[in-house]
């Protein structure tokens, strides 16, 4: 297949009628569909476990935004006074400090990550507060990777002296697409100079280690469009670019109704696009990680594929040293050795749960069974296109056949070109990279026993 069109070929055709069907995306295994109810105090019970030579990540969600993007996925709400939000950091001080008295020491940190909505909404003297309370809690490393997603249309000086001052040293930037047409129809409106601006404002603090995240299949947007916004990401020179894939699941995110869906590119559009993404990108020097990172070739991540210790987690892919994962507020997701935990995902139920002195988990998953191990193939799969299923077997102490209805299951890939199998081996071939979710779903126990839950497309 080519960078211009998809090619016609019978081939191409079954390829397409797999871009159409649904599969999680593997930021976790189970996928959060599959979460069941969770107790605080099993949760508590997961922090007891935790040892003194074990790092963690930590992450802070923060569900505000002043202003709907219609595309949005996330967990957020909108609002225009900051009252809500200062009652909100109270409880994240809280949580943090609640969770901590689960631990009997100071956890070694070797990342922070602020998401939302929209973190940079907070007031500076609010974030120093939220990092006072991190620094009596956890040993953060002095090389600790400390990021924060922003909306370029709300970087100020005094924020982005803020972020330098308490150390942060990784920005990432939703851009999304830079056509006007397109960010009329998904209600974010911000030029190309706003963008830049903001970029060359954090550089000028020292924030140089700078993301950017895009979006194909958005409603207006076309191959020329997509080419053009590629030709001004590029004066952006940022060091990762994460280019996902629209899902458009108006069941589930209301505001998504507000989209018009003859306006949403088909399937084969968003493969065109796709494949218009890569080629640019990587003519532009980025090395393509996963499927939908981007990165210089110097980039940890670059490295972490070399090194094969790329992860794959909820908030993408990371070059981090474990899987292990606090997460703070409203609908944020931890992942420890036993398991999953949620929080509430509504706000005022989180921080009422909170103010009750309680944490505030709602649902989750006790790792049982299989899971570790399909979780290992899975991620193989996802980060690096291939997975030594008898390795994976031999490691986990599973019997060689433990897999070969997964394996006979592969055939339908393998008939069509996407998939080969070699002595228990299994390698993706496409260069429609996003397809590897499907041939994931094949070892996904859980997906695999059907169900009511949806997923996004594949596409």
């Amino acid at each position: 297949m080519g960078v211009q069109t998809l090619q016609r070929s019978w081939q191409d055709q079954d390829i397409l009628r797999y871009l159409g069907r649904e599969a999680p995306r593997y930021t976790s295994y189970p996928s959060a569909h599959h979460f069941s109810d969770l107790s605080p105090q099993t949760y508590g019970s997961w922090l007891e476990t935790l040892t003194p030579d074990q790092s963690v990540g930590l992450y802070l969600h923060v569900p505000f935004c002043p202003q709907m993007c219609y595309f949005c996925g996330c967990n957020t709400q909108i609002t225009k006074r900051y009252d809500p939000v200062a009652s909100y950091v109270d409880c994240l001080i809280r949580e943090i400090n609640m969770a901590g008295q689960w631990i009997a020491f100071k956890p070694r940190v070797h990342s922070v990550h602020f998401g939302g909505g929209s973190p940079g909404i907070l007031e500076p003297a609010d974030m120093g507060r939220i990092f006072e309370t991190l620094h009596a809690r956890f040993e953060i490393a002095p090389d600790a990777e400390v990021s924060i997603e922003l909306d370029p249309r709300r970087i100020t000086a005094v924020k982005a002296q803020t972020y330098a001052a308490l150390g942060f040293n990784r920005v990432s930037m939703g851009v999304q697409d830079t056509q006007t047409e397109v960010q009329v129809a998904i209600n974010r409106v911000q030029p190309i100079e706003v963008i830049q601006r903001a970029a060359d404002l954090l550089r000028s603090y020292g924030l140089n280690a700078l993301g950017i995240d895009l979006v194909y299949g958005l409603p207006m947007q076309t191959r020329a469009g997509l080419e053009a916004t590629l030709k001004d990401v590029k004066g952006l020179d940022a060091d990762r670019i994460s280019a996902f894939s629209y899902a458009h699941v108006p069941w589930f995110k209301k505001h998504q109704t507000l989209i018009r869906d003859e306006d949403i590119p088909g399937v084969e559009a968003k493969a065109d696009y796709f494949l218009t993404l890569s080629h640019a990108l990587e003519a532009q020097g980025y090395q393509s990680l996963g499927i939908d990172h981007f990165a210089k070739p110097d980039d940890g991540l670059c490295k972490a594929q070399a090194h094969r210790t790329l992860r794959r987690n909820f908030m993408g892919y990371t070059d981090m040293p474990n899987d292990r994962l606090i997460a703070f507020g409203a609908s944020s997701i931890s992942e420890l050795d036993d398991g999953i935990a949620q929080n509430i995902p509504q706000s005022t139920a989180y921080q009422n749960t909170i103010g009750q002195g309680t944490l505030a988990t709602k649902r989750g998953w006790a790792y049982h069974a299989d899971d570790k191990l399909r979780k290992a193939v899975i991620s193989d799969l996802m980060c690096y296109f291939e997975a030594d299923v008898a390795a994976i077997l031999a490691r986990f102490g599973y019997p060689a056949d433990y897999f070969d209805a997964e394996l006979t299951a592969l055939s339908p890939f393998i008939r069509d070109g996407l998939v080969s199998v070699r002595g228990g081996h299994v390698r993706f071939h496409s260069p429609l990279k996003m397809l590897a979710r499907s041939v994931a779903c094949i070892f996904d126990l859980y997906a695999q026993e059907g169900g009511t839950n949806r997923y996004s497309r594949v596409a």
